[in-house]
């Protein structure tokens, strides 16, 4: 089988990338060709690109493409062309939180496009159920998480042992943009800080809200707080390691990598409830939801996380387990239905 990938696509990060990248690696490891092809690019380059695809396209069984909302639905625009053109079978993976609003503005030019698509492929019920109401069928394969070396903490330790281990060691690991919300984060932490002193927060990522996030935090005097930057994929799981408990606050999300993989590295996930998140995280079960934005709910939560280490790991123990039905083994059946192998 000949599959080609077409994404928006940028090496050694996560997000639709990284699912691209592993969905490459793996099918690869199944013995098929197969190819990357980004669309990334400015206007006179996405053009180019444009008429690179074209070309491309024709030596490949199926173009599986992977796109989200707004600019990010330009290359399932580019894949569907350069697929009916060539009469090649079309796949499309949709990612992405904000599909109820793209839909309810561009609607009809999204099906449009859509209908065009052999197959459709969402990442939980969260966006099934959206697409469900716009009439455009689909069917739900999550996200891929890719298995780690054996985690000792997790699979070797007592609760005992792993209470000796707990701590008020927070993690944050998204985009230092509005959409992640971090100062909601930075509110609930100086909260935090003012019931349990030596509580230290890291803060992994880049974006344009940093300035304001680093002023905040000299203006509102917190200790231990660490702004690490933008980290290479590879280096994330060193960061996990050091801490007790992962921090996301989205305003909008679906099905983000960096929540499964902190369940699966035995942290603690505390997430604002939106979007297909509910759909990874069980509130109390398998992680603490929180309503949107209310930085005194989440702050109610981190703190009762760590005055109370046995029911937090008990959740962190539940968690790794969940996660697994993620991995490839389990997922692998799936995408070679989807591709007719």
């Amino acid at each position: 089988m000949k599959i080609l990938y077409i994404a928006n696509y940028k090496g050694c990060v996560g997000g639709i990338s990284g699912q691209v990248s592993l969905l490459d690696k793996y099918m690869r490891e199944e013995g098929h060709e197969t190819c990357i092809f980004s669309t990334i690019g400015n206007l006179i380059t996405r053009l180019y690109r444009f008429m690179q695809l074209l070309v491309v396209a024709r030596k490949y069984d199926i173009l599986h493409i992977h796109g989200c909302s707004d600019r990010g639905f330009l290359p399932i625009v580019y894949g569907i062309i350069a697929g009916k053109f060539w009469n090649k079978r079309i796949i499309v993976t949709y990612h992405g939180g904000n599909a109820l609003h793209f839909l309810a503005k561009k609607g009809i030019f999204v099906k449009k496009w859509l209908n065009k698509a052999n197959q459709i492929v969402v990442l939980n019920g969260f966006l099934e159920n959206i697409f469900r109401e716009y009439e455009i069928p689909c069917q739900v394969i999550p996200n891929i998480l890719e298995c780690k070396e054996k985690n000792v903490t997790i699979d070797s330790l007592s609760i005992e042992q792993l209470k000796r281990k707990w701590g008020a060691r927070f993690i944050s690991v998204r985009h230092l943009k509005e959409l992640y919300n971090i100062p909601c984060i930075l509110r609930a932490f100086e909260q935090v800080q003012r019931v349990i002193p030596d509580a230290s927060l890291t803060i992994l990522g880049e974006g344009e809200q940093r300035k304001l996030l680093e002023h905040f935090v000299i203006e509102h005097h917190l200790n231990n707080v660490c702004f690490v930057g933008q980290v290479p994929q590879y280096e994330i799981q060193h960061y996990l390691a050091q801490a007790n408990i992962m921090l996301s606050a989205p305003r909008i999300d679906n099905m983000p990598i960096s929540i499964m993989e902190a369940m699966q590295h035995g942290l603690l996930v505390i997430s604002s409830c939106v979007g297909g998140i509910p759909y990874v995280l069980t509130d109390d079960e398998t992680g603490l939801l929180f309503e949107s934005d209310n930085d005194e709910e989440l702050a109610v939560k981190m703190i009762w996380a760590v005055e109370h280490p046995e029911q937090a790991i008990r959740i962190v123990i539940a968690a790794s387990e969940d996660v697994k039905k993620y991995s490839w083994d389990v997922i692998a059946p799936q995408i070679r239905n989807l591709y007719g192998i």
